[in-house]
C-alpha cells in the first residue's frame, strides 16, 4: 500500500520512501557535482510520460541540447518530456541592464530540441529571475496541466538570479508557489563542500541525498532519504550505481545490507 503516493522511476528508491512520492509537494534532490541529480530526476519525468502524465524539465544550468545528448547514453524514451529553456545569456558583465526571460518562452518537446546550443543574441540578451521564472510558470501551467516538473537546478538560480531578493524568502515563496499549482517538483540543489545547508533543504517536504565518495578503488555512490514530512522513511544509507538503465539502488532491492558512510 502506497497511500496514494506516486514511483519515483529510481528502482529501491520508493522502497527507501515507503512507497514513493506525496503528490504535489516540492522535493529537493541534493548532492556534489556528477552525484547523479540530473538522472535521477529524469528518471522521474520519464515515470510519469509512462504513465501517461505530461511532465515539465526546466534547465537553468544546462543547455537543452546538451542534456538532450547526456541522457542518449541510457536509451531511455525521452521524446515526450518537455523542455523549457530558461538559462540565462551570457554575452556581458555588467549587472544591469536586466533583460529577463521572455514570459512568452514556450516548453518545447524533446524530440525537437536541435543539437547545437541556442545562440545568443547580437544586440539583446536575457537573464533569469525568480520573479520571471515564476511568472513564465504561471503562464505555462494555465495553458499546459503539467504533473511532474523538473527545476534544474536552484543552485543556478540562486546564484545568478537573486542578487536583489533575500535568498530564504525569495526559496520558500518559490516552493509555495509549486505546491499551490498542484505540480510534484524536484529541484536539485548542489551541496557546498563547506557543509552549510542550503535554506532549499529546509523549505522542502523531503530531500533525497545523493552520496558521491572517492577512495582507492575508486568512486562510491551512496543515497539516503534526509527527511520526508508526512510520511515514514528508511533512515538507512544504500550503494547505488549509475547503470544503462539509469540509477539502481542496490540494497534497497534487498540483496545487501545498508551501506555505511
Amino acid at each position: 500500500m502506497n497511500d496514494g503516493k506516486i514511483k519515483t522511476g529510481t528502482p529501491g528508491l520508493d522502497r527507501m520512501l515507503h512507497g514513493g512520492f506525496v503528490p504535489h509537494r516540492p522535493y529537493i534532490v541534493s548532492g556534489a557535482p556528477g552525484s547523479g541529480k540530473t538522472v535521477l530526476s529524469m528518471q522521474f519525468l520519464l515515470e510519469g510520460i509512462q504513465g501517461g502524465e505530461r511532465c515539465l524539465f526546466v534547465a537553468l544550468e544546462e543547455p537543452p541540447n546538451e542534456i538532450k545528448q547526456n541522457m542518449r547514453s541510457f536509451r531511455w524514451p525521452v521524446d515526450d518530456i518537455e523542455m523549457l529553456d530558461g538559462n540565462s545569456d551570457v554575452r556581458r558583465f555588467e549587472p544591469t541592464p536586466v533583460i529577463e526571460i521572455s514570459t512568452e518562452v514556450e516548453p518545447v518537446k524533446m524530440r525537437e530540441i536541435e543539437d547545437r546550443i541556442r545562440k545568443t543574441p547580437d544586440f539583446e540578451s536575457h537573464e533569469v529571475t525568480v520573479h520571471s521564472l515564476q511568472q513564465l510558470l504561471k503562464n505555462t501551467f494555465i495553458k499546459r496541466r503539467y504533473e511532474r516538473v523538473v527545476v534544474d537546478s536552484m543552485t543556478a538560480l540562486k546564484y545568478f538570479c537573486m542578487r536583489e531578493f533575500e535568498e530564504t524568502l525569495t526559496t520558500q515563496s518559490f516552493m509555495r508557489f509549486l505546491a499551490e499549482s498542484k505540480v510534484t517538483s524536484l529541484l536539485t540543489v548542489e551541496l557546498p563542500e563547506s557543509g552549510d545547508v542550503p535554506p532549499e533543504t529546509f523549505l522542502a517536504r523531503g530531500e533525497v541525498r545523493l552520496h558521491k565518495l572517492r577512495d582507492e578503488t575508486g568512486i562510491k555512490r551512496f543515497i539516503s532519504v534526509e527527511k520526508y514530512k508526512g510520511s515514514s522513511h528508511d533512515e538507512f544509507v544504500y550503494p547505488f550505481e549509475i547503470r544503462e538503465s539509469g540509477i539502481v539502488v542496490l540494497s534497497a532491492e534487498g540483496g545487501k545490507a545498508p551501506a555505511p558512510l
